[in-house]
């Protein structure tokens, strides 16, 4: 593999990361407003799961285990809200958000 493709590659990759947590800060705004509700918003739920599960889909792809790692565990919690196994709360909202803040923080550390 050229040296060349890999660095395009990479660049595909940061540039996905970044829309994908463009579109996460966005859903987490919408999130909040769902706290104490019996079922969160279901399609910011949903936008929020596609975006956690494409980071971790592309991390594994460039060996990102970190961010990988953690967007799988955001995911799981989004299932668990969107399967009505869990609950919106305040707490977390805020786990969330400060996932997304570490996420961004791992993306931008690995670039």
């Amino acid at each position: 593999m050229s040296p060349e493709f890999l660095d395009g590659f990479l660049d595909d990759y940061y540039a996905e990361c970044d829309e994908h947590l463009t579109a996460i800060r966005r859903g987490l705004l919408s999130l909040e407003a769902s706290v104490g509700q019996d079922r969160p918003d279901a399609a910011v739920t949903e936008e929020l799961f596609r975006s956690f599960h494409s980071i971790k889909g592309i991390s594994g792809m460039v060996e990102h285990r970190e961010s990988e790692r953690l967007a799988h565990e955001m995911e799981s919690y989004l299932r668990a809200l969107r399967e009505g196994e869990a609950r919106l709360t305040t707490q977390g909202v805020e786990v969330l958000i400060e996932g997304a803040r570490s996420l961004e923080h791992s993306i931008a550390a690995h670039r």
